[in-house]
């Protein structure tokens, strides 16, 4: 084939490229020897030719065409693939494109088109994906709702009551956490609301917050306990069930347990005068 049989595209698919595209290398692997480490190519070369469908724009007339990425053609006419595009380590699996640099035009027009990139809606699916396109829009408007988030919580983490600092240590905590001294538990909740926002804004403004709280001290003292033979939590020392835990989901079984509380308040009630009454005593 000649060069001039390639990238025949309809006027109408030629995006405008006017801001930086970013194309990520889709088989990055986590280095399982080096946490927070990636396993990438020192150098991957992909094929730069393919072969495509395209419509009119009104979606009629389907036809395929070849499209590659072109470095000019030969003397006797024949295309010269371009041999500088590929993922490589030095560049952290990224290829990035510049509207400012007359070579990158042609490599946007195949990248964006390609049955390689998982991005294209209208891509073969049985060609392998070799690359994603970042949406730098999206990603922008991620981080700065992180940041919004981030700093909610750390605001609201510094403005907490000793009590409530107990209350999420009972929550977001472990049992060895609820022996720290005040401060270091207030260390503990700050931490947690800058590296977990969004738990901890949840954890704050749940209702069910004091209630997991009680629910866990009542454990610890012995008034209730978690039967994992019976499935239920039961009262102490009689073993009556208070409420059946088979079936649910384990990693909600506090928050389900607490909303049963809820709405059996003359339940909740005397859990929490048990648990008064206990802590008197120690």
């Amino acid at each position: 084939m000649k060069a001039t049989d390639y990238n025949k595209y309809p006027e109408w698919m030629k995006k405008p490229f006017n801001q930086t595209v970013i194309y990520t290398f889709h088989d990055i692997k986590k280095d399982p020897d080096n946490p927070g480490k990636y396993i990438i190519p020192n150098i991957y070369r992909f094929k730069c030719i393919d072969q495509i469908v395209v419509t009119d724009e009104d979606g009629t007339n389907a036809r395929p065409i070849h499209i590659a990425y072109t470095n000019g053609s030969n003397p006797d006419g024949s295309i010269v693939i371009g041999d500088d595009l590929y993922f490589s380590a030095d560049n952290f699996g990224r290829i990035v494109l510049n509207p400012k640099k007359a070579s990158d035009h042609a490599k946007f027009m195949f990248m964006e088109y390609s049955n390689q990139n998982g991005s294209n809606p209208n891509r073969d699916e049985s060609t392998p994906i070799i690359w994603t396109k970042q949406d730098l829009v999206v990603k922008a408007k991620t981080s700065r709702t992180d940041r919004k988030k981030r700093k909610e919580a750390l605001l609201e983490a510094v403005q907490l009551s000793p009590y409530m600092v107990g209350v999420l240590i009972d929550v977001l905590g472990s049992i060895s956490d609820k022996q720290k001294s005040e401060e270091e538990q207030r260390d503990l909740i700050e931490d947690i609301a800058e590296n977990s926002p969004t738990t901890f804004l949840a954890a704050v403004k749940s209702s069910l917050t004091e209630i997991i709280s009680t629910t866990k001290k009542a454990k610890d003292l012995g008034i209730i306990k978690n039967d994992f033979k019976k499935q239920a939590f039961i009262s102490q020392p009689d073993d009556e069930v208070i409420w059946s835990t088979k079936g649910i989901d384990k990693k909600k079984t506090y928050e389900l347990f607490a909303k049963f509380l809820q709405e059996n308040p003359k339940v909740l009630k005397t859990i929490e005068s048990k648990v008064l009454l206990e802590e008197e005593l120690v």
